[in-house]
């Protein structure tokens, strides 16, 4: 019972950590924005010239902000999907579906380590997540991985993984006996702060 819930030779591969990005999910956020411009424009009060101008720049920048970048856990690698930090260019890789994908073997990797970290909220409307990130050092780069919200999908499966193929994985705040017994993360670090 607990080779299966820690991890076993069945954990499932391919697994896509985060979003990856699809049709549905840029047609929703272009129909939100088609919605926004309509309501700044009052529903065709302003001329259409006014609309149309506000409704493509405004795709330019709500675009990017709701596409983030993604791993995938496959046999051998680990595959990241990450897009670019200037919003034209994460646009122009948004539009084309060409983020920039990079390649970990299993056998590069020197470390993992998981890290959660609180993230300080600035007021009572800031639901951002705190910050909760595999860290992959290699001989050559350092890489931080953003988890996922269900990372006990995941999570402990894939450090038995990782241990399974020789790779030292360290938690040092107990992140993966925490998810296994159920425990609410972002509960169990803010009532220690």
């Amino acid at each position: 019972m607990d080779e299966l819930v820690r991890g076993s030779a069945f954990f499932p591969k391919p697994y896509i950590v985060g979003r990856r990005l699809s049709f549905g999910r840029l047609l929703g956020l272009g129909l939100f924005w088609l919605f926004v411009c309509l309501l700044f424009t009052g529903f065709g009060y302003q001329p259409w010239w006014l609309f149309l101008s506000l409704y493509i720049v405004g795709l330019i920048v709500v675009v990017p902000v709701g596409i983030n970048s993604y791993w995938v856990i496959q046999p051998a690698i680990i595959e990241l999907h990450t897009y670019a930090a200037s919003t034209l260019t994460k646009f122009r890789q948004i539009v084309f579906n060409c983020p920039r994908c990079q390649l970990i073997h299993y056998t590069d990797l020197q470390r993992v380590t998981i890290s959660y970290r609180c993230r300080k909220r600035l007021s009572p409307f800031d639901f951002n997540p705190d910050y909760f990130q595999l860290i992959l050092k290699t001989n050559a780069q350092t890489y931080q991985l953003e988890c996922a919200l269900k990372a006990s999908d995941y999570l402990p499966q894939f450090v038995s993984y990782l241990q399974r193929q020789g790779v030292t994985v360290d938690d040092p705040q107990q992140v993966v006996e925490l998810l296994v017994s159920g425990k609410s993360l972002y509960q169990h670090f803010h009532t220690e702060t």
